[in-house]
């Protein structure tokens, strides 16, 4: 049995909640300029280049909406922790360090009708996957809330197929348009149930899948046809990554979830 001290856990998630707001993995080596763009469309991308070079070396969040915490662990059956009666609490600890420690905003409000913001930016919002041997990983995701708000899911019928799935995230795209901060960072989930697809698609995005290439190119396709580019303005690059992850489901039914991020796509982890 591997077993972790608390302190351990505390300080990587702090540590890497901190780095997600200046200067997250999941946009190394990102540049927003493409060719084909126009020049208005070209002076946007350098601003949002520059955007990042200034949150990494001056250690600024990116966006001033540092958004709610979303942790997937993934815990092996050899492996145990010191210090708290639950994962849990040690996670929590470390986002709330991190929030304090590097004056990031603090979005989360206690009700969904009282709007009472406590300060504290918890809880955060963990799932946990269990695996073998002594892997742990803990994987944070920063989530705004536009790009949250404008993300979707449905339950579709089986008869619909892939070109059913492709016009609804057509469709999810199209109706955000620039109100979650395009260019996105799109991962679909296709499959599961309706609590678990949209957990799904997310993971998509953290683990860079593409389960289905035929998916994949059909939406593709379909997404060269939407008129607005960065922040919603006319250009050509409303995507900038599109990711897939599939899971069986039932014979009678088809499960499908956009998750969308916005040009800050704050993701990353931590091992132990």
């Amino acid at each position: 049995m591997r077993i972790i001290e608390g302190a351990h856990i505390i300080e990587g998630v702090r540590d890497l909640f901190i780095r997600l707001n200046y200067d997250p993995p999941s946009l190394e080596g990102v540049s927003f300029l493409e060719p084909g763009m126009g020049k208005d469309e070209s002076d946007l991308a350098n601003i949002l280049n520059k955007n990042m070079d200034i949150a990494s070396k001056e250690k600024r969040p990116l966006c001033q909406d540092c958004g709610i915490a979303q942790v997937f662990v993934k815990l092996g059956k050899c492996v145990s922790f010191s210090d708290a009666p639950k994962l849990q609490n040690l996670i929590e600890k470390g986002v709330e360090e991190a929030y304090d420690e590097g004056l990031l905003r603090k979005s989360t409000v206690k009700d969904p009708f009282d709007r009472v913001n406590e300060g504290r930016n918890l809880p955060a919002f963990i799932y946990f996957e269990e695996c073998d041997g002594d892997t742990f990983e803990i994987y944070g995701i920063v989530k705004g809330g536009g790009s949250e708000n404008v993300s979707s899911q449905q339950m579709l019928s089986p008869v619909e197929g892939r070109e059913g799935v492709a016009s609804f995230v057509f469709d999810t795209l199209k109706n955000a348009a620039g109100k979650g901060c395009p260019p996105y960072f799109a991962g679909v989930g296709v499959g599961g149930t309706f609590d678990t697809v949209s957990t799904l698609a997310k993971k998509a995005l953290m683990e860079k899948r593409n389960d289905d290439p035929e998916l994949m190119e059909m939406i593709s396709t379909k997404i060269k046809d939407l008129d607005y580019g960065i922040l919603g303005f006319p250009g050509i690059s409303a995507v900038k990554s599109l990711y897939i992850k599939k899971a069986p489901t039932h014979i009678a039914m088809m499960p499908v979830a956009v998750a969308l991020n916005c040009h800050s796509y704050r993701c990353g982890k931590v091992e132990f």
